[in-house]
């Protein structure tokens, strides 16, 4: 299935998780770009790279929904600059979760990306 691949990306709507049950592998890579598909079990289990902490942890994401859940953050690893700049690893043994509220930019390069090969046909 997709939830299976490299690389998955959630651009969805949703205004509360419908993503359950840890379904992800390690090493796999998720961009949380909608913000509320996953729920607080997957994102605890995960690498959860933030764009900005504190940004994040409000408006009923998955993280904030997590933390909310857990009483802690000891699951989010850290903010993507501290990635970009070496400053953290991530653990091979879980799927690392990218959240990037905050990161609109992110958004339009994604949106780019599927564009371009589509030609623009829809």
């Amino acid at each position: 299935t997709c939830l299976k691949a490299d690389v998955v990306v959630f651009a969805t709507t949703a205004p509360s998780p419908y993503v359950l049950e840890p379904v992800f592998q390690p090493g796999q890579l998720v961009l949380n770009i909608s913000l509320r598909d996953l729920g607080p079990e997957i994102i605890a289990q995960a690498n959860n790279i933030l764009e900005d902490v504190e940004h994040c942890l409000k408006a009923q994401t998955s993280p904030d929904l997590a933390v909310q859940q857990y009483q802690h953050r000891s699951f989010i690893t850290r903010t993507l600059a501290q990635l970009m700049t070496g400053q953290v690893e991530l653990s091979p043994d879980k799927a690392s979760i990218f959240s990037p509220f905050g990161l609109g930019v992110l958004d339009l390069a994604v949106g780019q990306r599927v564009y371009r090969p589509g030609g623009g046909r829809g």
